[in-house]
């Protein structure tokens, strides 16, 4: 089986793209589009919090790091040891972004260090897709702290919605995983599992949390909120996607948030 991976993302209006706090990483090798063999295919959308300093660096970090680790979604421990893993990564990252402000002139202002010392914050999710062995049916595993979601449809109807399934459950304070780390029994709670099986022509969207309340939210109501996310990009939808968004925002249905999809179609 093959999977068709695009990926859209859009900042919050009034910043430029290079400001969007939102990250994600498509594997084998992160390239972020194309077709895949599901067995080596992984999905990780990072969303930074953006009242916390360095919010996108750390989203970035997070996705590599989940995009390259040792099974982050099939336990738990592994989820807390990609974690801990992209903790000493940031480690080292952030003594090389303070030396470069050094060799600049431009060293980290007395108004910064509070920001940095309270660490950077994100949500993030995982999702592999994954061979059958000997015959047996393939399937997908995701792993989840906080409310970016990935939705399965099949047949023209929402098969799994992970790890939110009601818009009621949206806040403005998920969980949330920091640059600083923490303990593992708090991270142990936070940390959501589940899996699903496959099959040809499942479409699966990967989105941060402005566009997962949207499509939860619309689909509820009972309409179709795959429709637009599936057409995106191709010749039955003109509209590119940060106009689409950008109306969805002047009609008050989505949040001005940071906003990314990735769209996986199996074939």
């Amino acid at each position: 089986m093959l999977a068709n991976v695009t990926t859209f993302s859009v900042p919050k209006r009034g910043s430029q793209p290079e400001e969007c706090e939102d990250a994600s990483w498509v594997g084998p090798d992160g390239s972020g589009a194309g077709d895949f063999e599901i067995g080596s295919l992984r999905i990780v959308v990072a969303d930074g919090a953006s009242e916390s300093l360095l919010a996108g660096r750390w989203a970035r970090r997070l996705s590599s790091s989940f995009g390259t680790g040792k099974n982050p979604t099939r336990v738990k421990s592994g989820f807390i040891a990609t974690y801990f893993a992209a903790v000493d990564e940031w480690t080292r990252e952030m003594a090389e972004y303070q030396a470069d402000r050094e060799e600049r002139g431009v060293p980290i202002q007395w108004f910064e260090e509070p920001g940095l010392t309270k660490g950077a914050h994100a949500t993030v999710v995982v999702v592999e897709f994954l061979e059958g062995q000997q015959g047996a049916p393939s399937f997908w595993k995701a792993a989840a702290v906080g409310d970016s979601c990935v939705f399965q449809v099949r047949d023209e109807k929402l098969l799994a919605s992970f790890p939110m399934q009601e818009v009621g459950a949206f806040s403005h304070q998920p969980p949330l995983l920091s640059s600083r780390g923490g303990e593992n029994e708090v991270i142990r709670r936070h940390v959501r599992l589940t899996s699903g099986d496959l099959d040809h022509e499942d479409s699966f969207y990967i989105v941060t949390d402005a566009l997962a309340a949207w499509f939860l939210r619309l689909a509820h109501a009972g309409g179709r909120p795959w429709e637009p996310l599936r057409d995106m990009n191709t010749m039955d939808f003109n509209v590119d996607f940060e106009s689409w968004v950008n109306s969805q925002r002047e009609e008050g249905g989505m949040d001005n948030d940071d906003t990314t999809l990735v769209r996986i179609d199996l074939y």
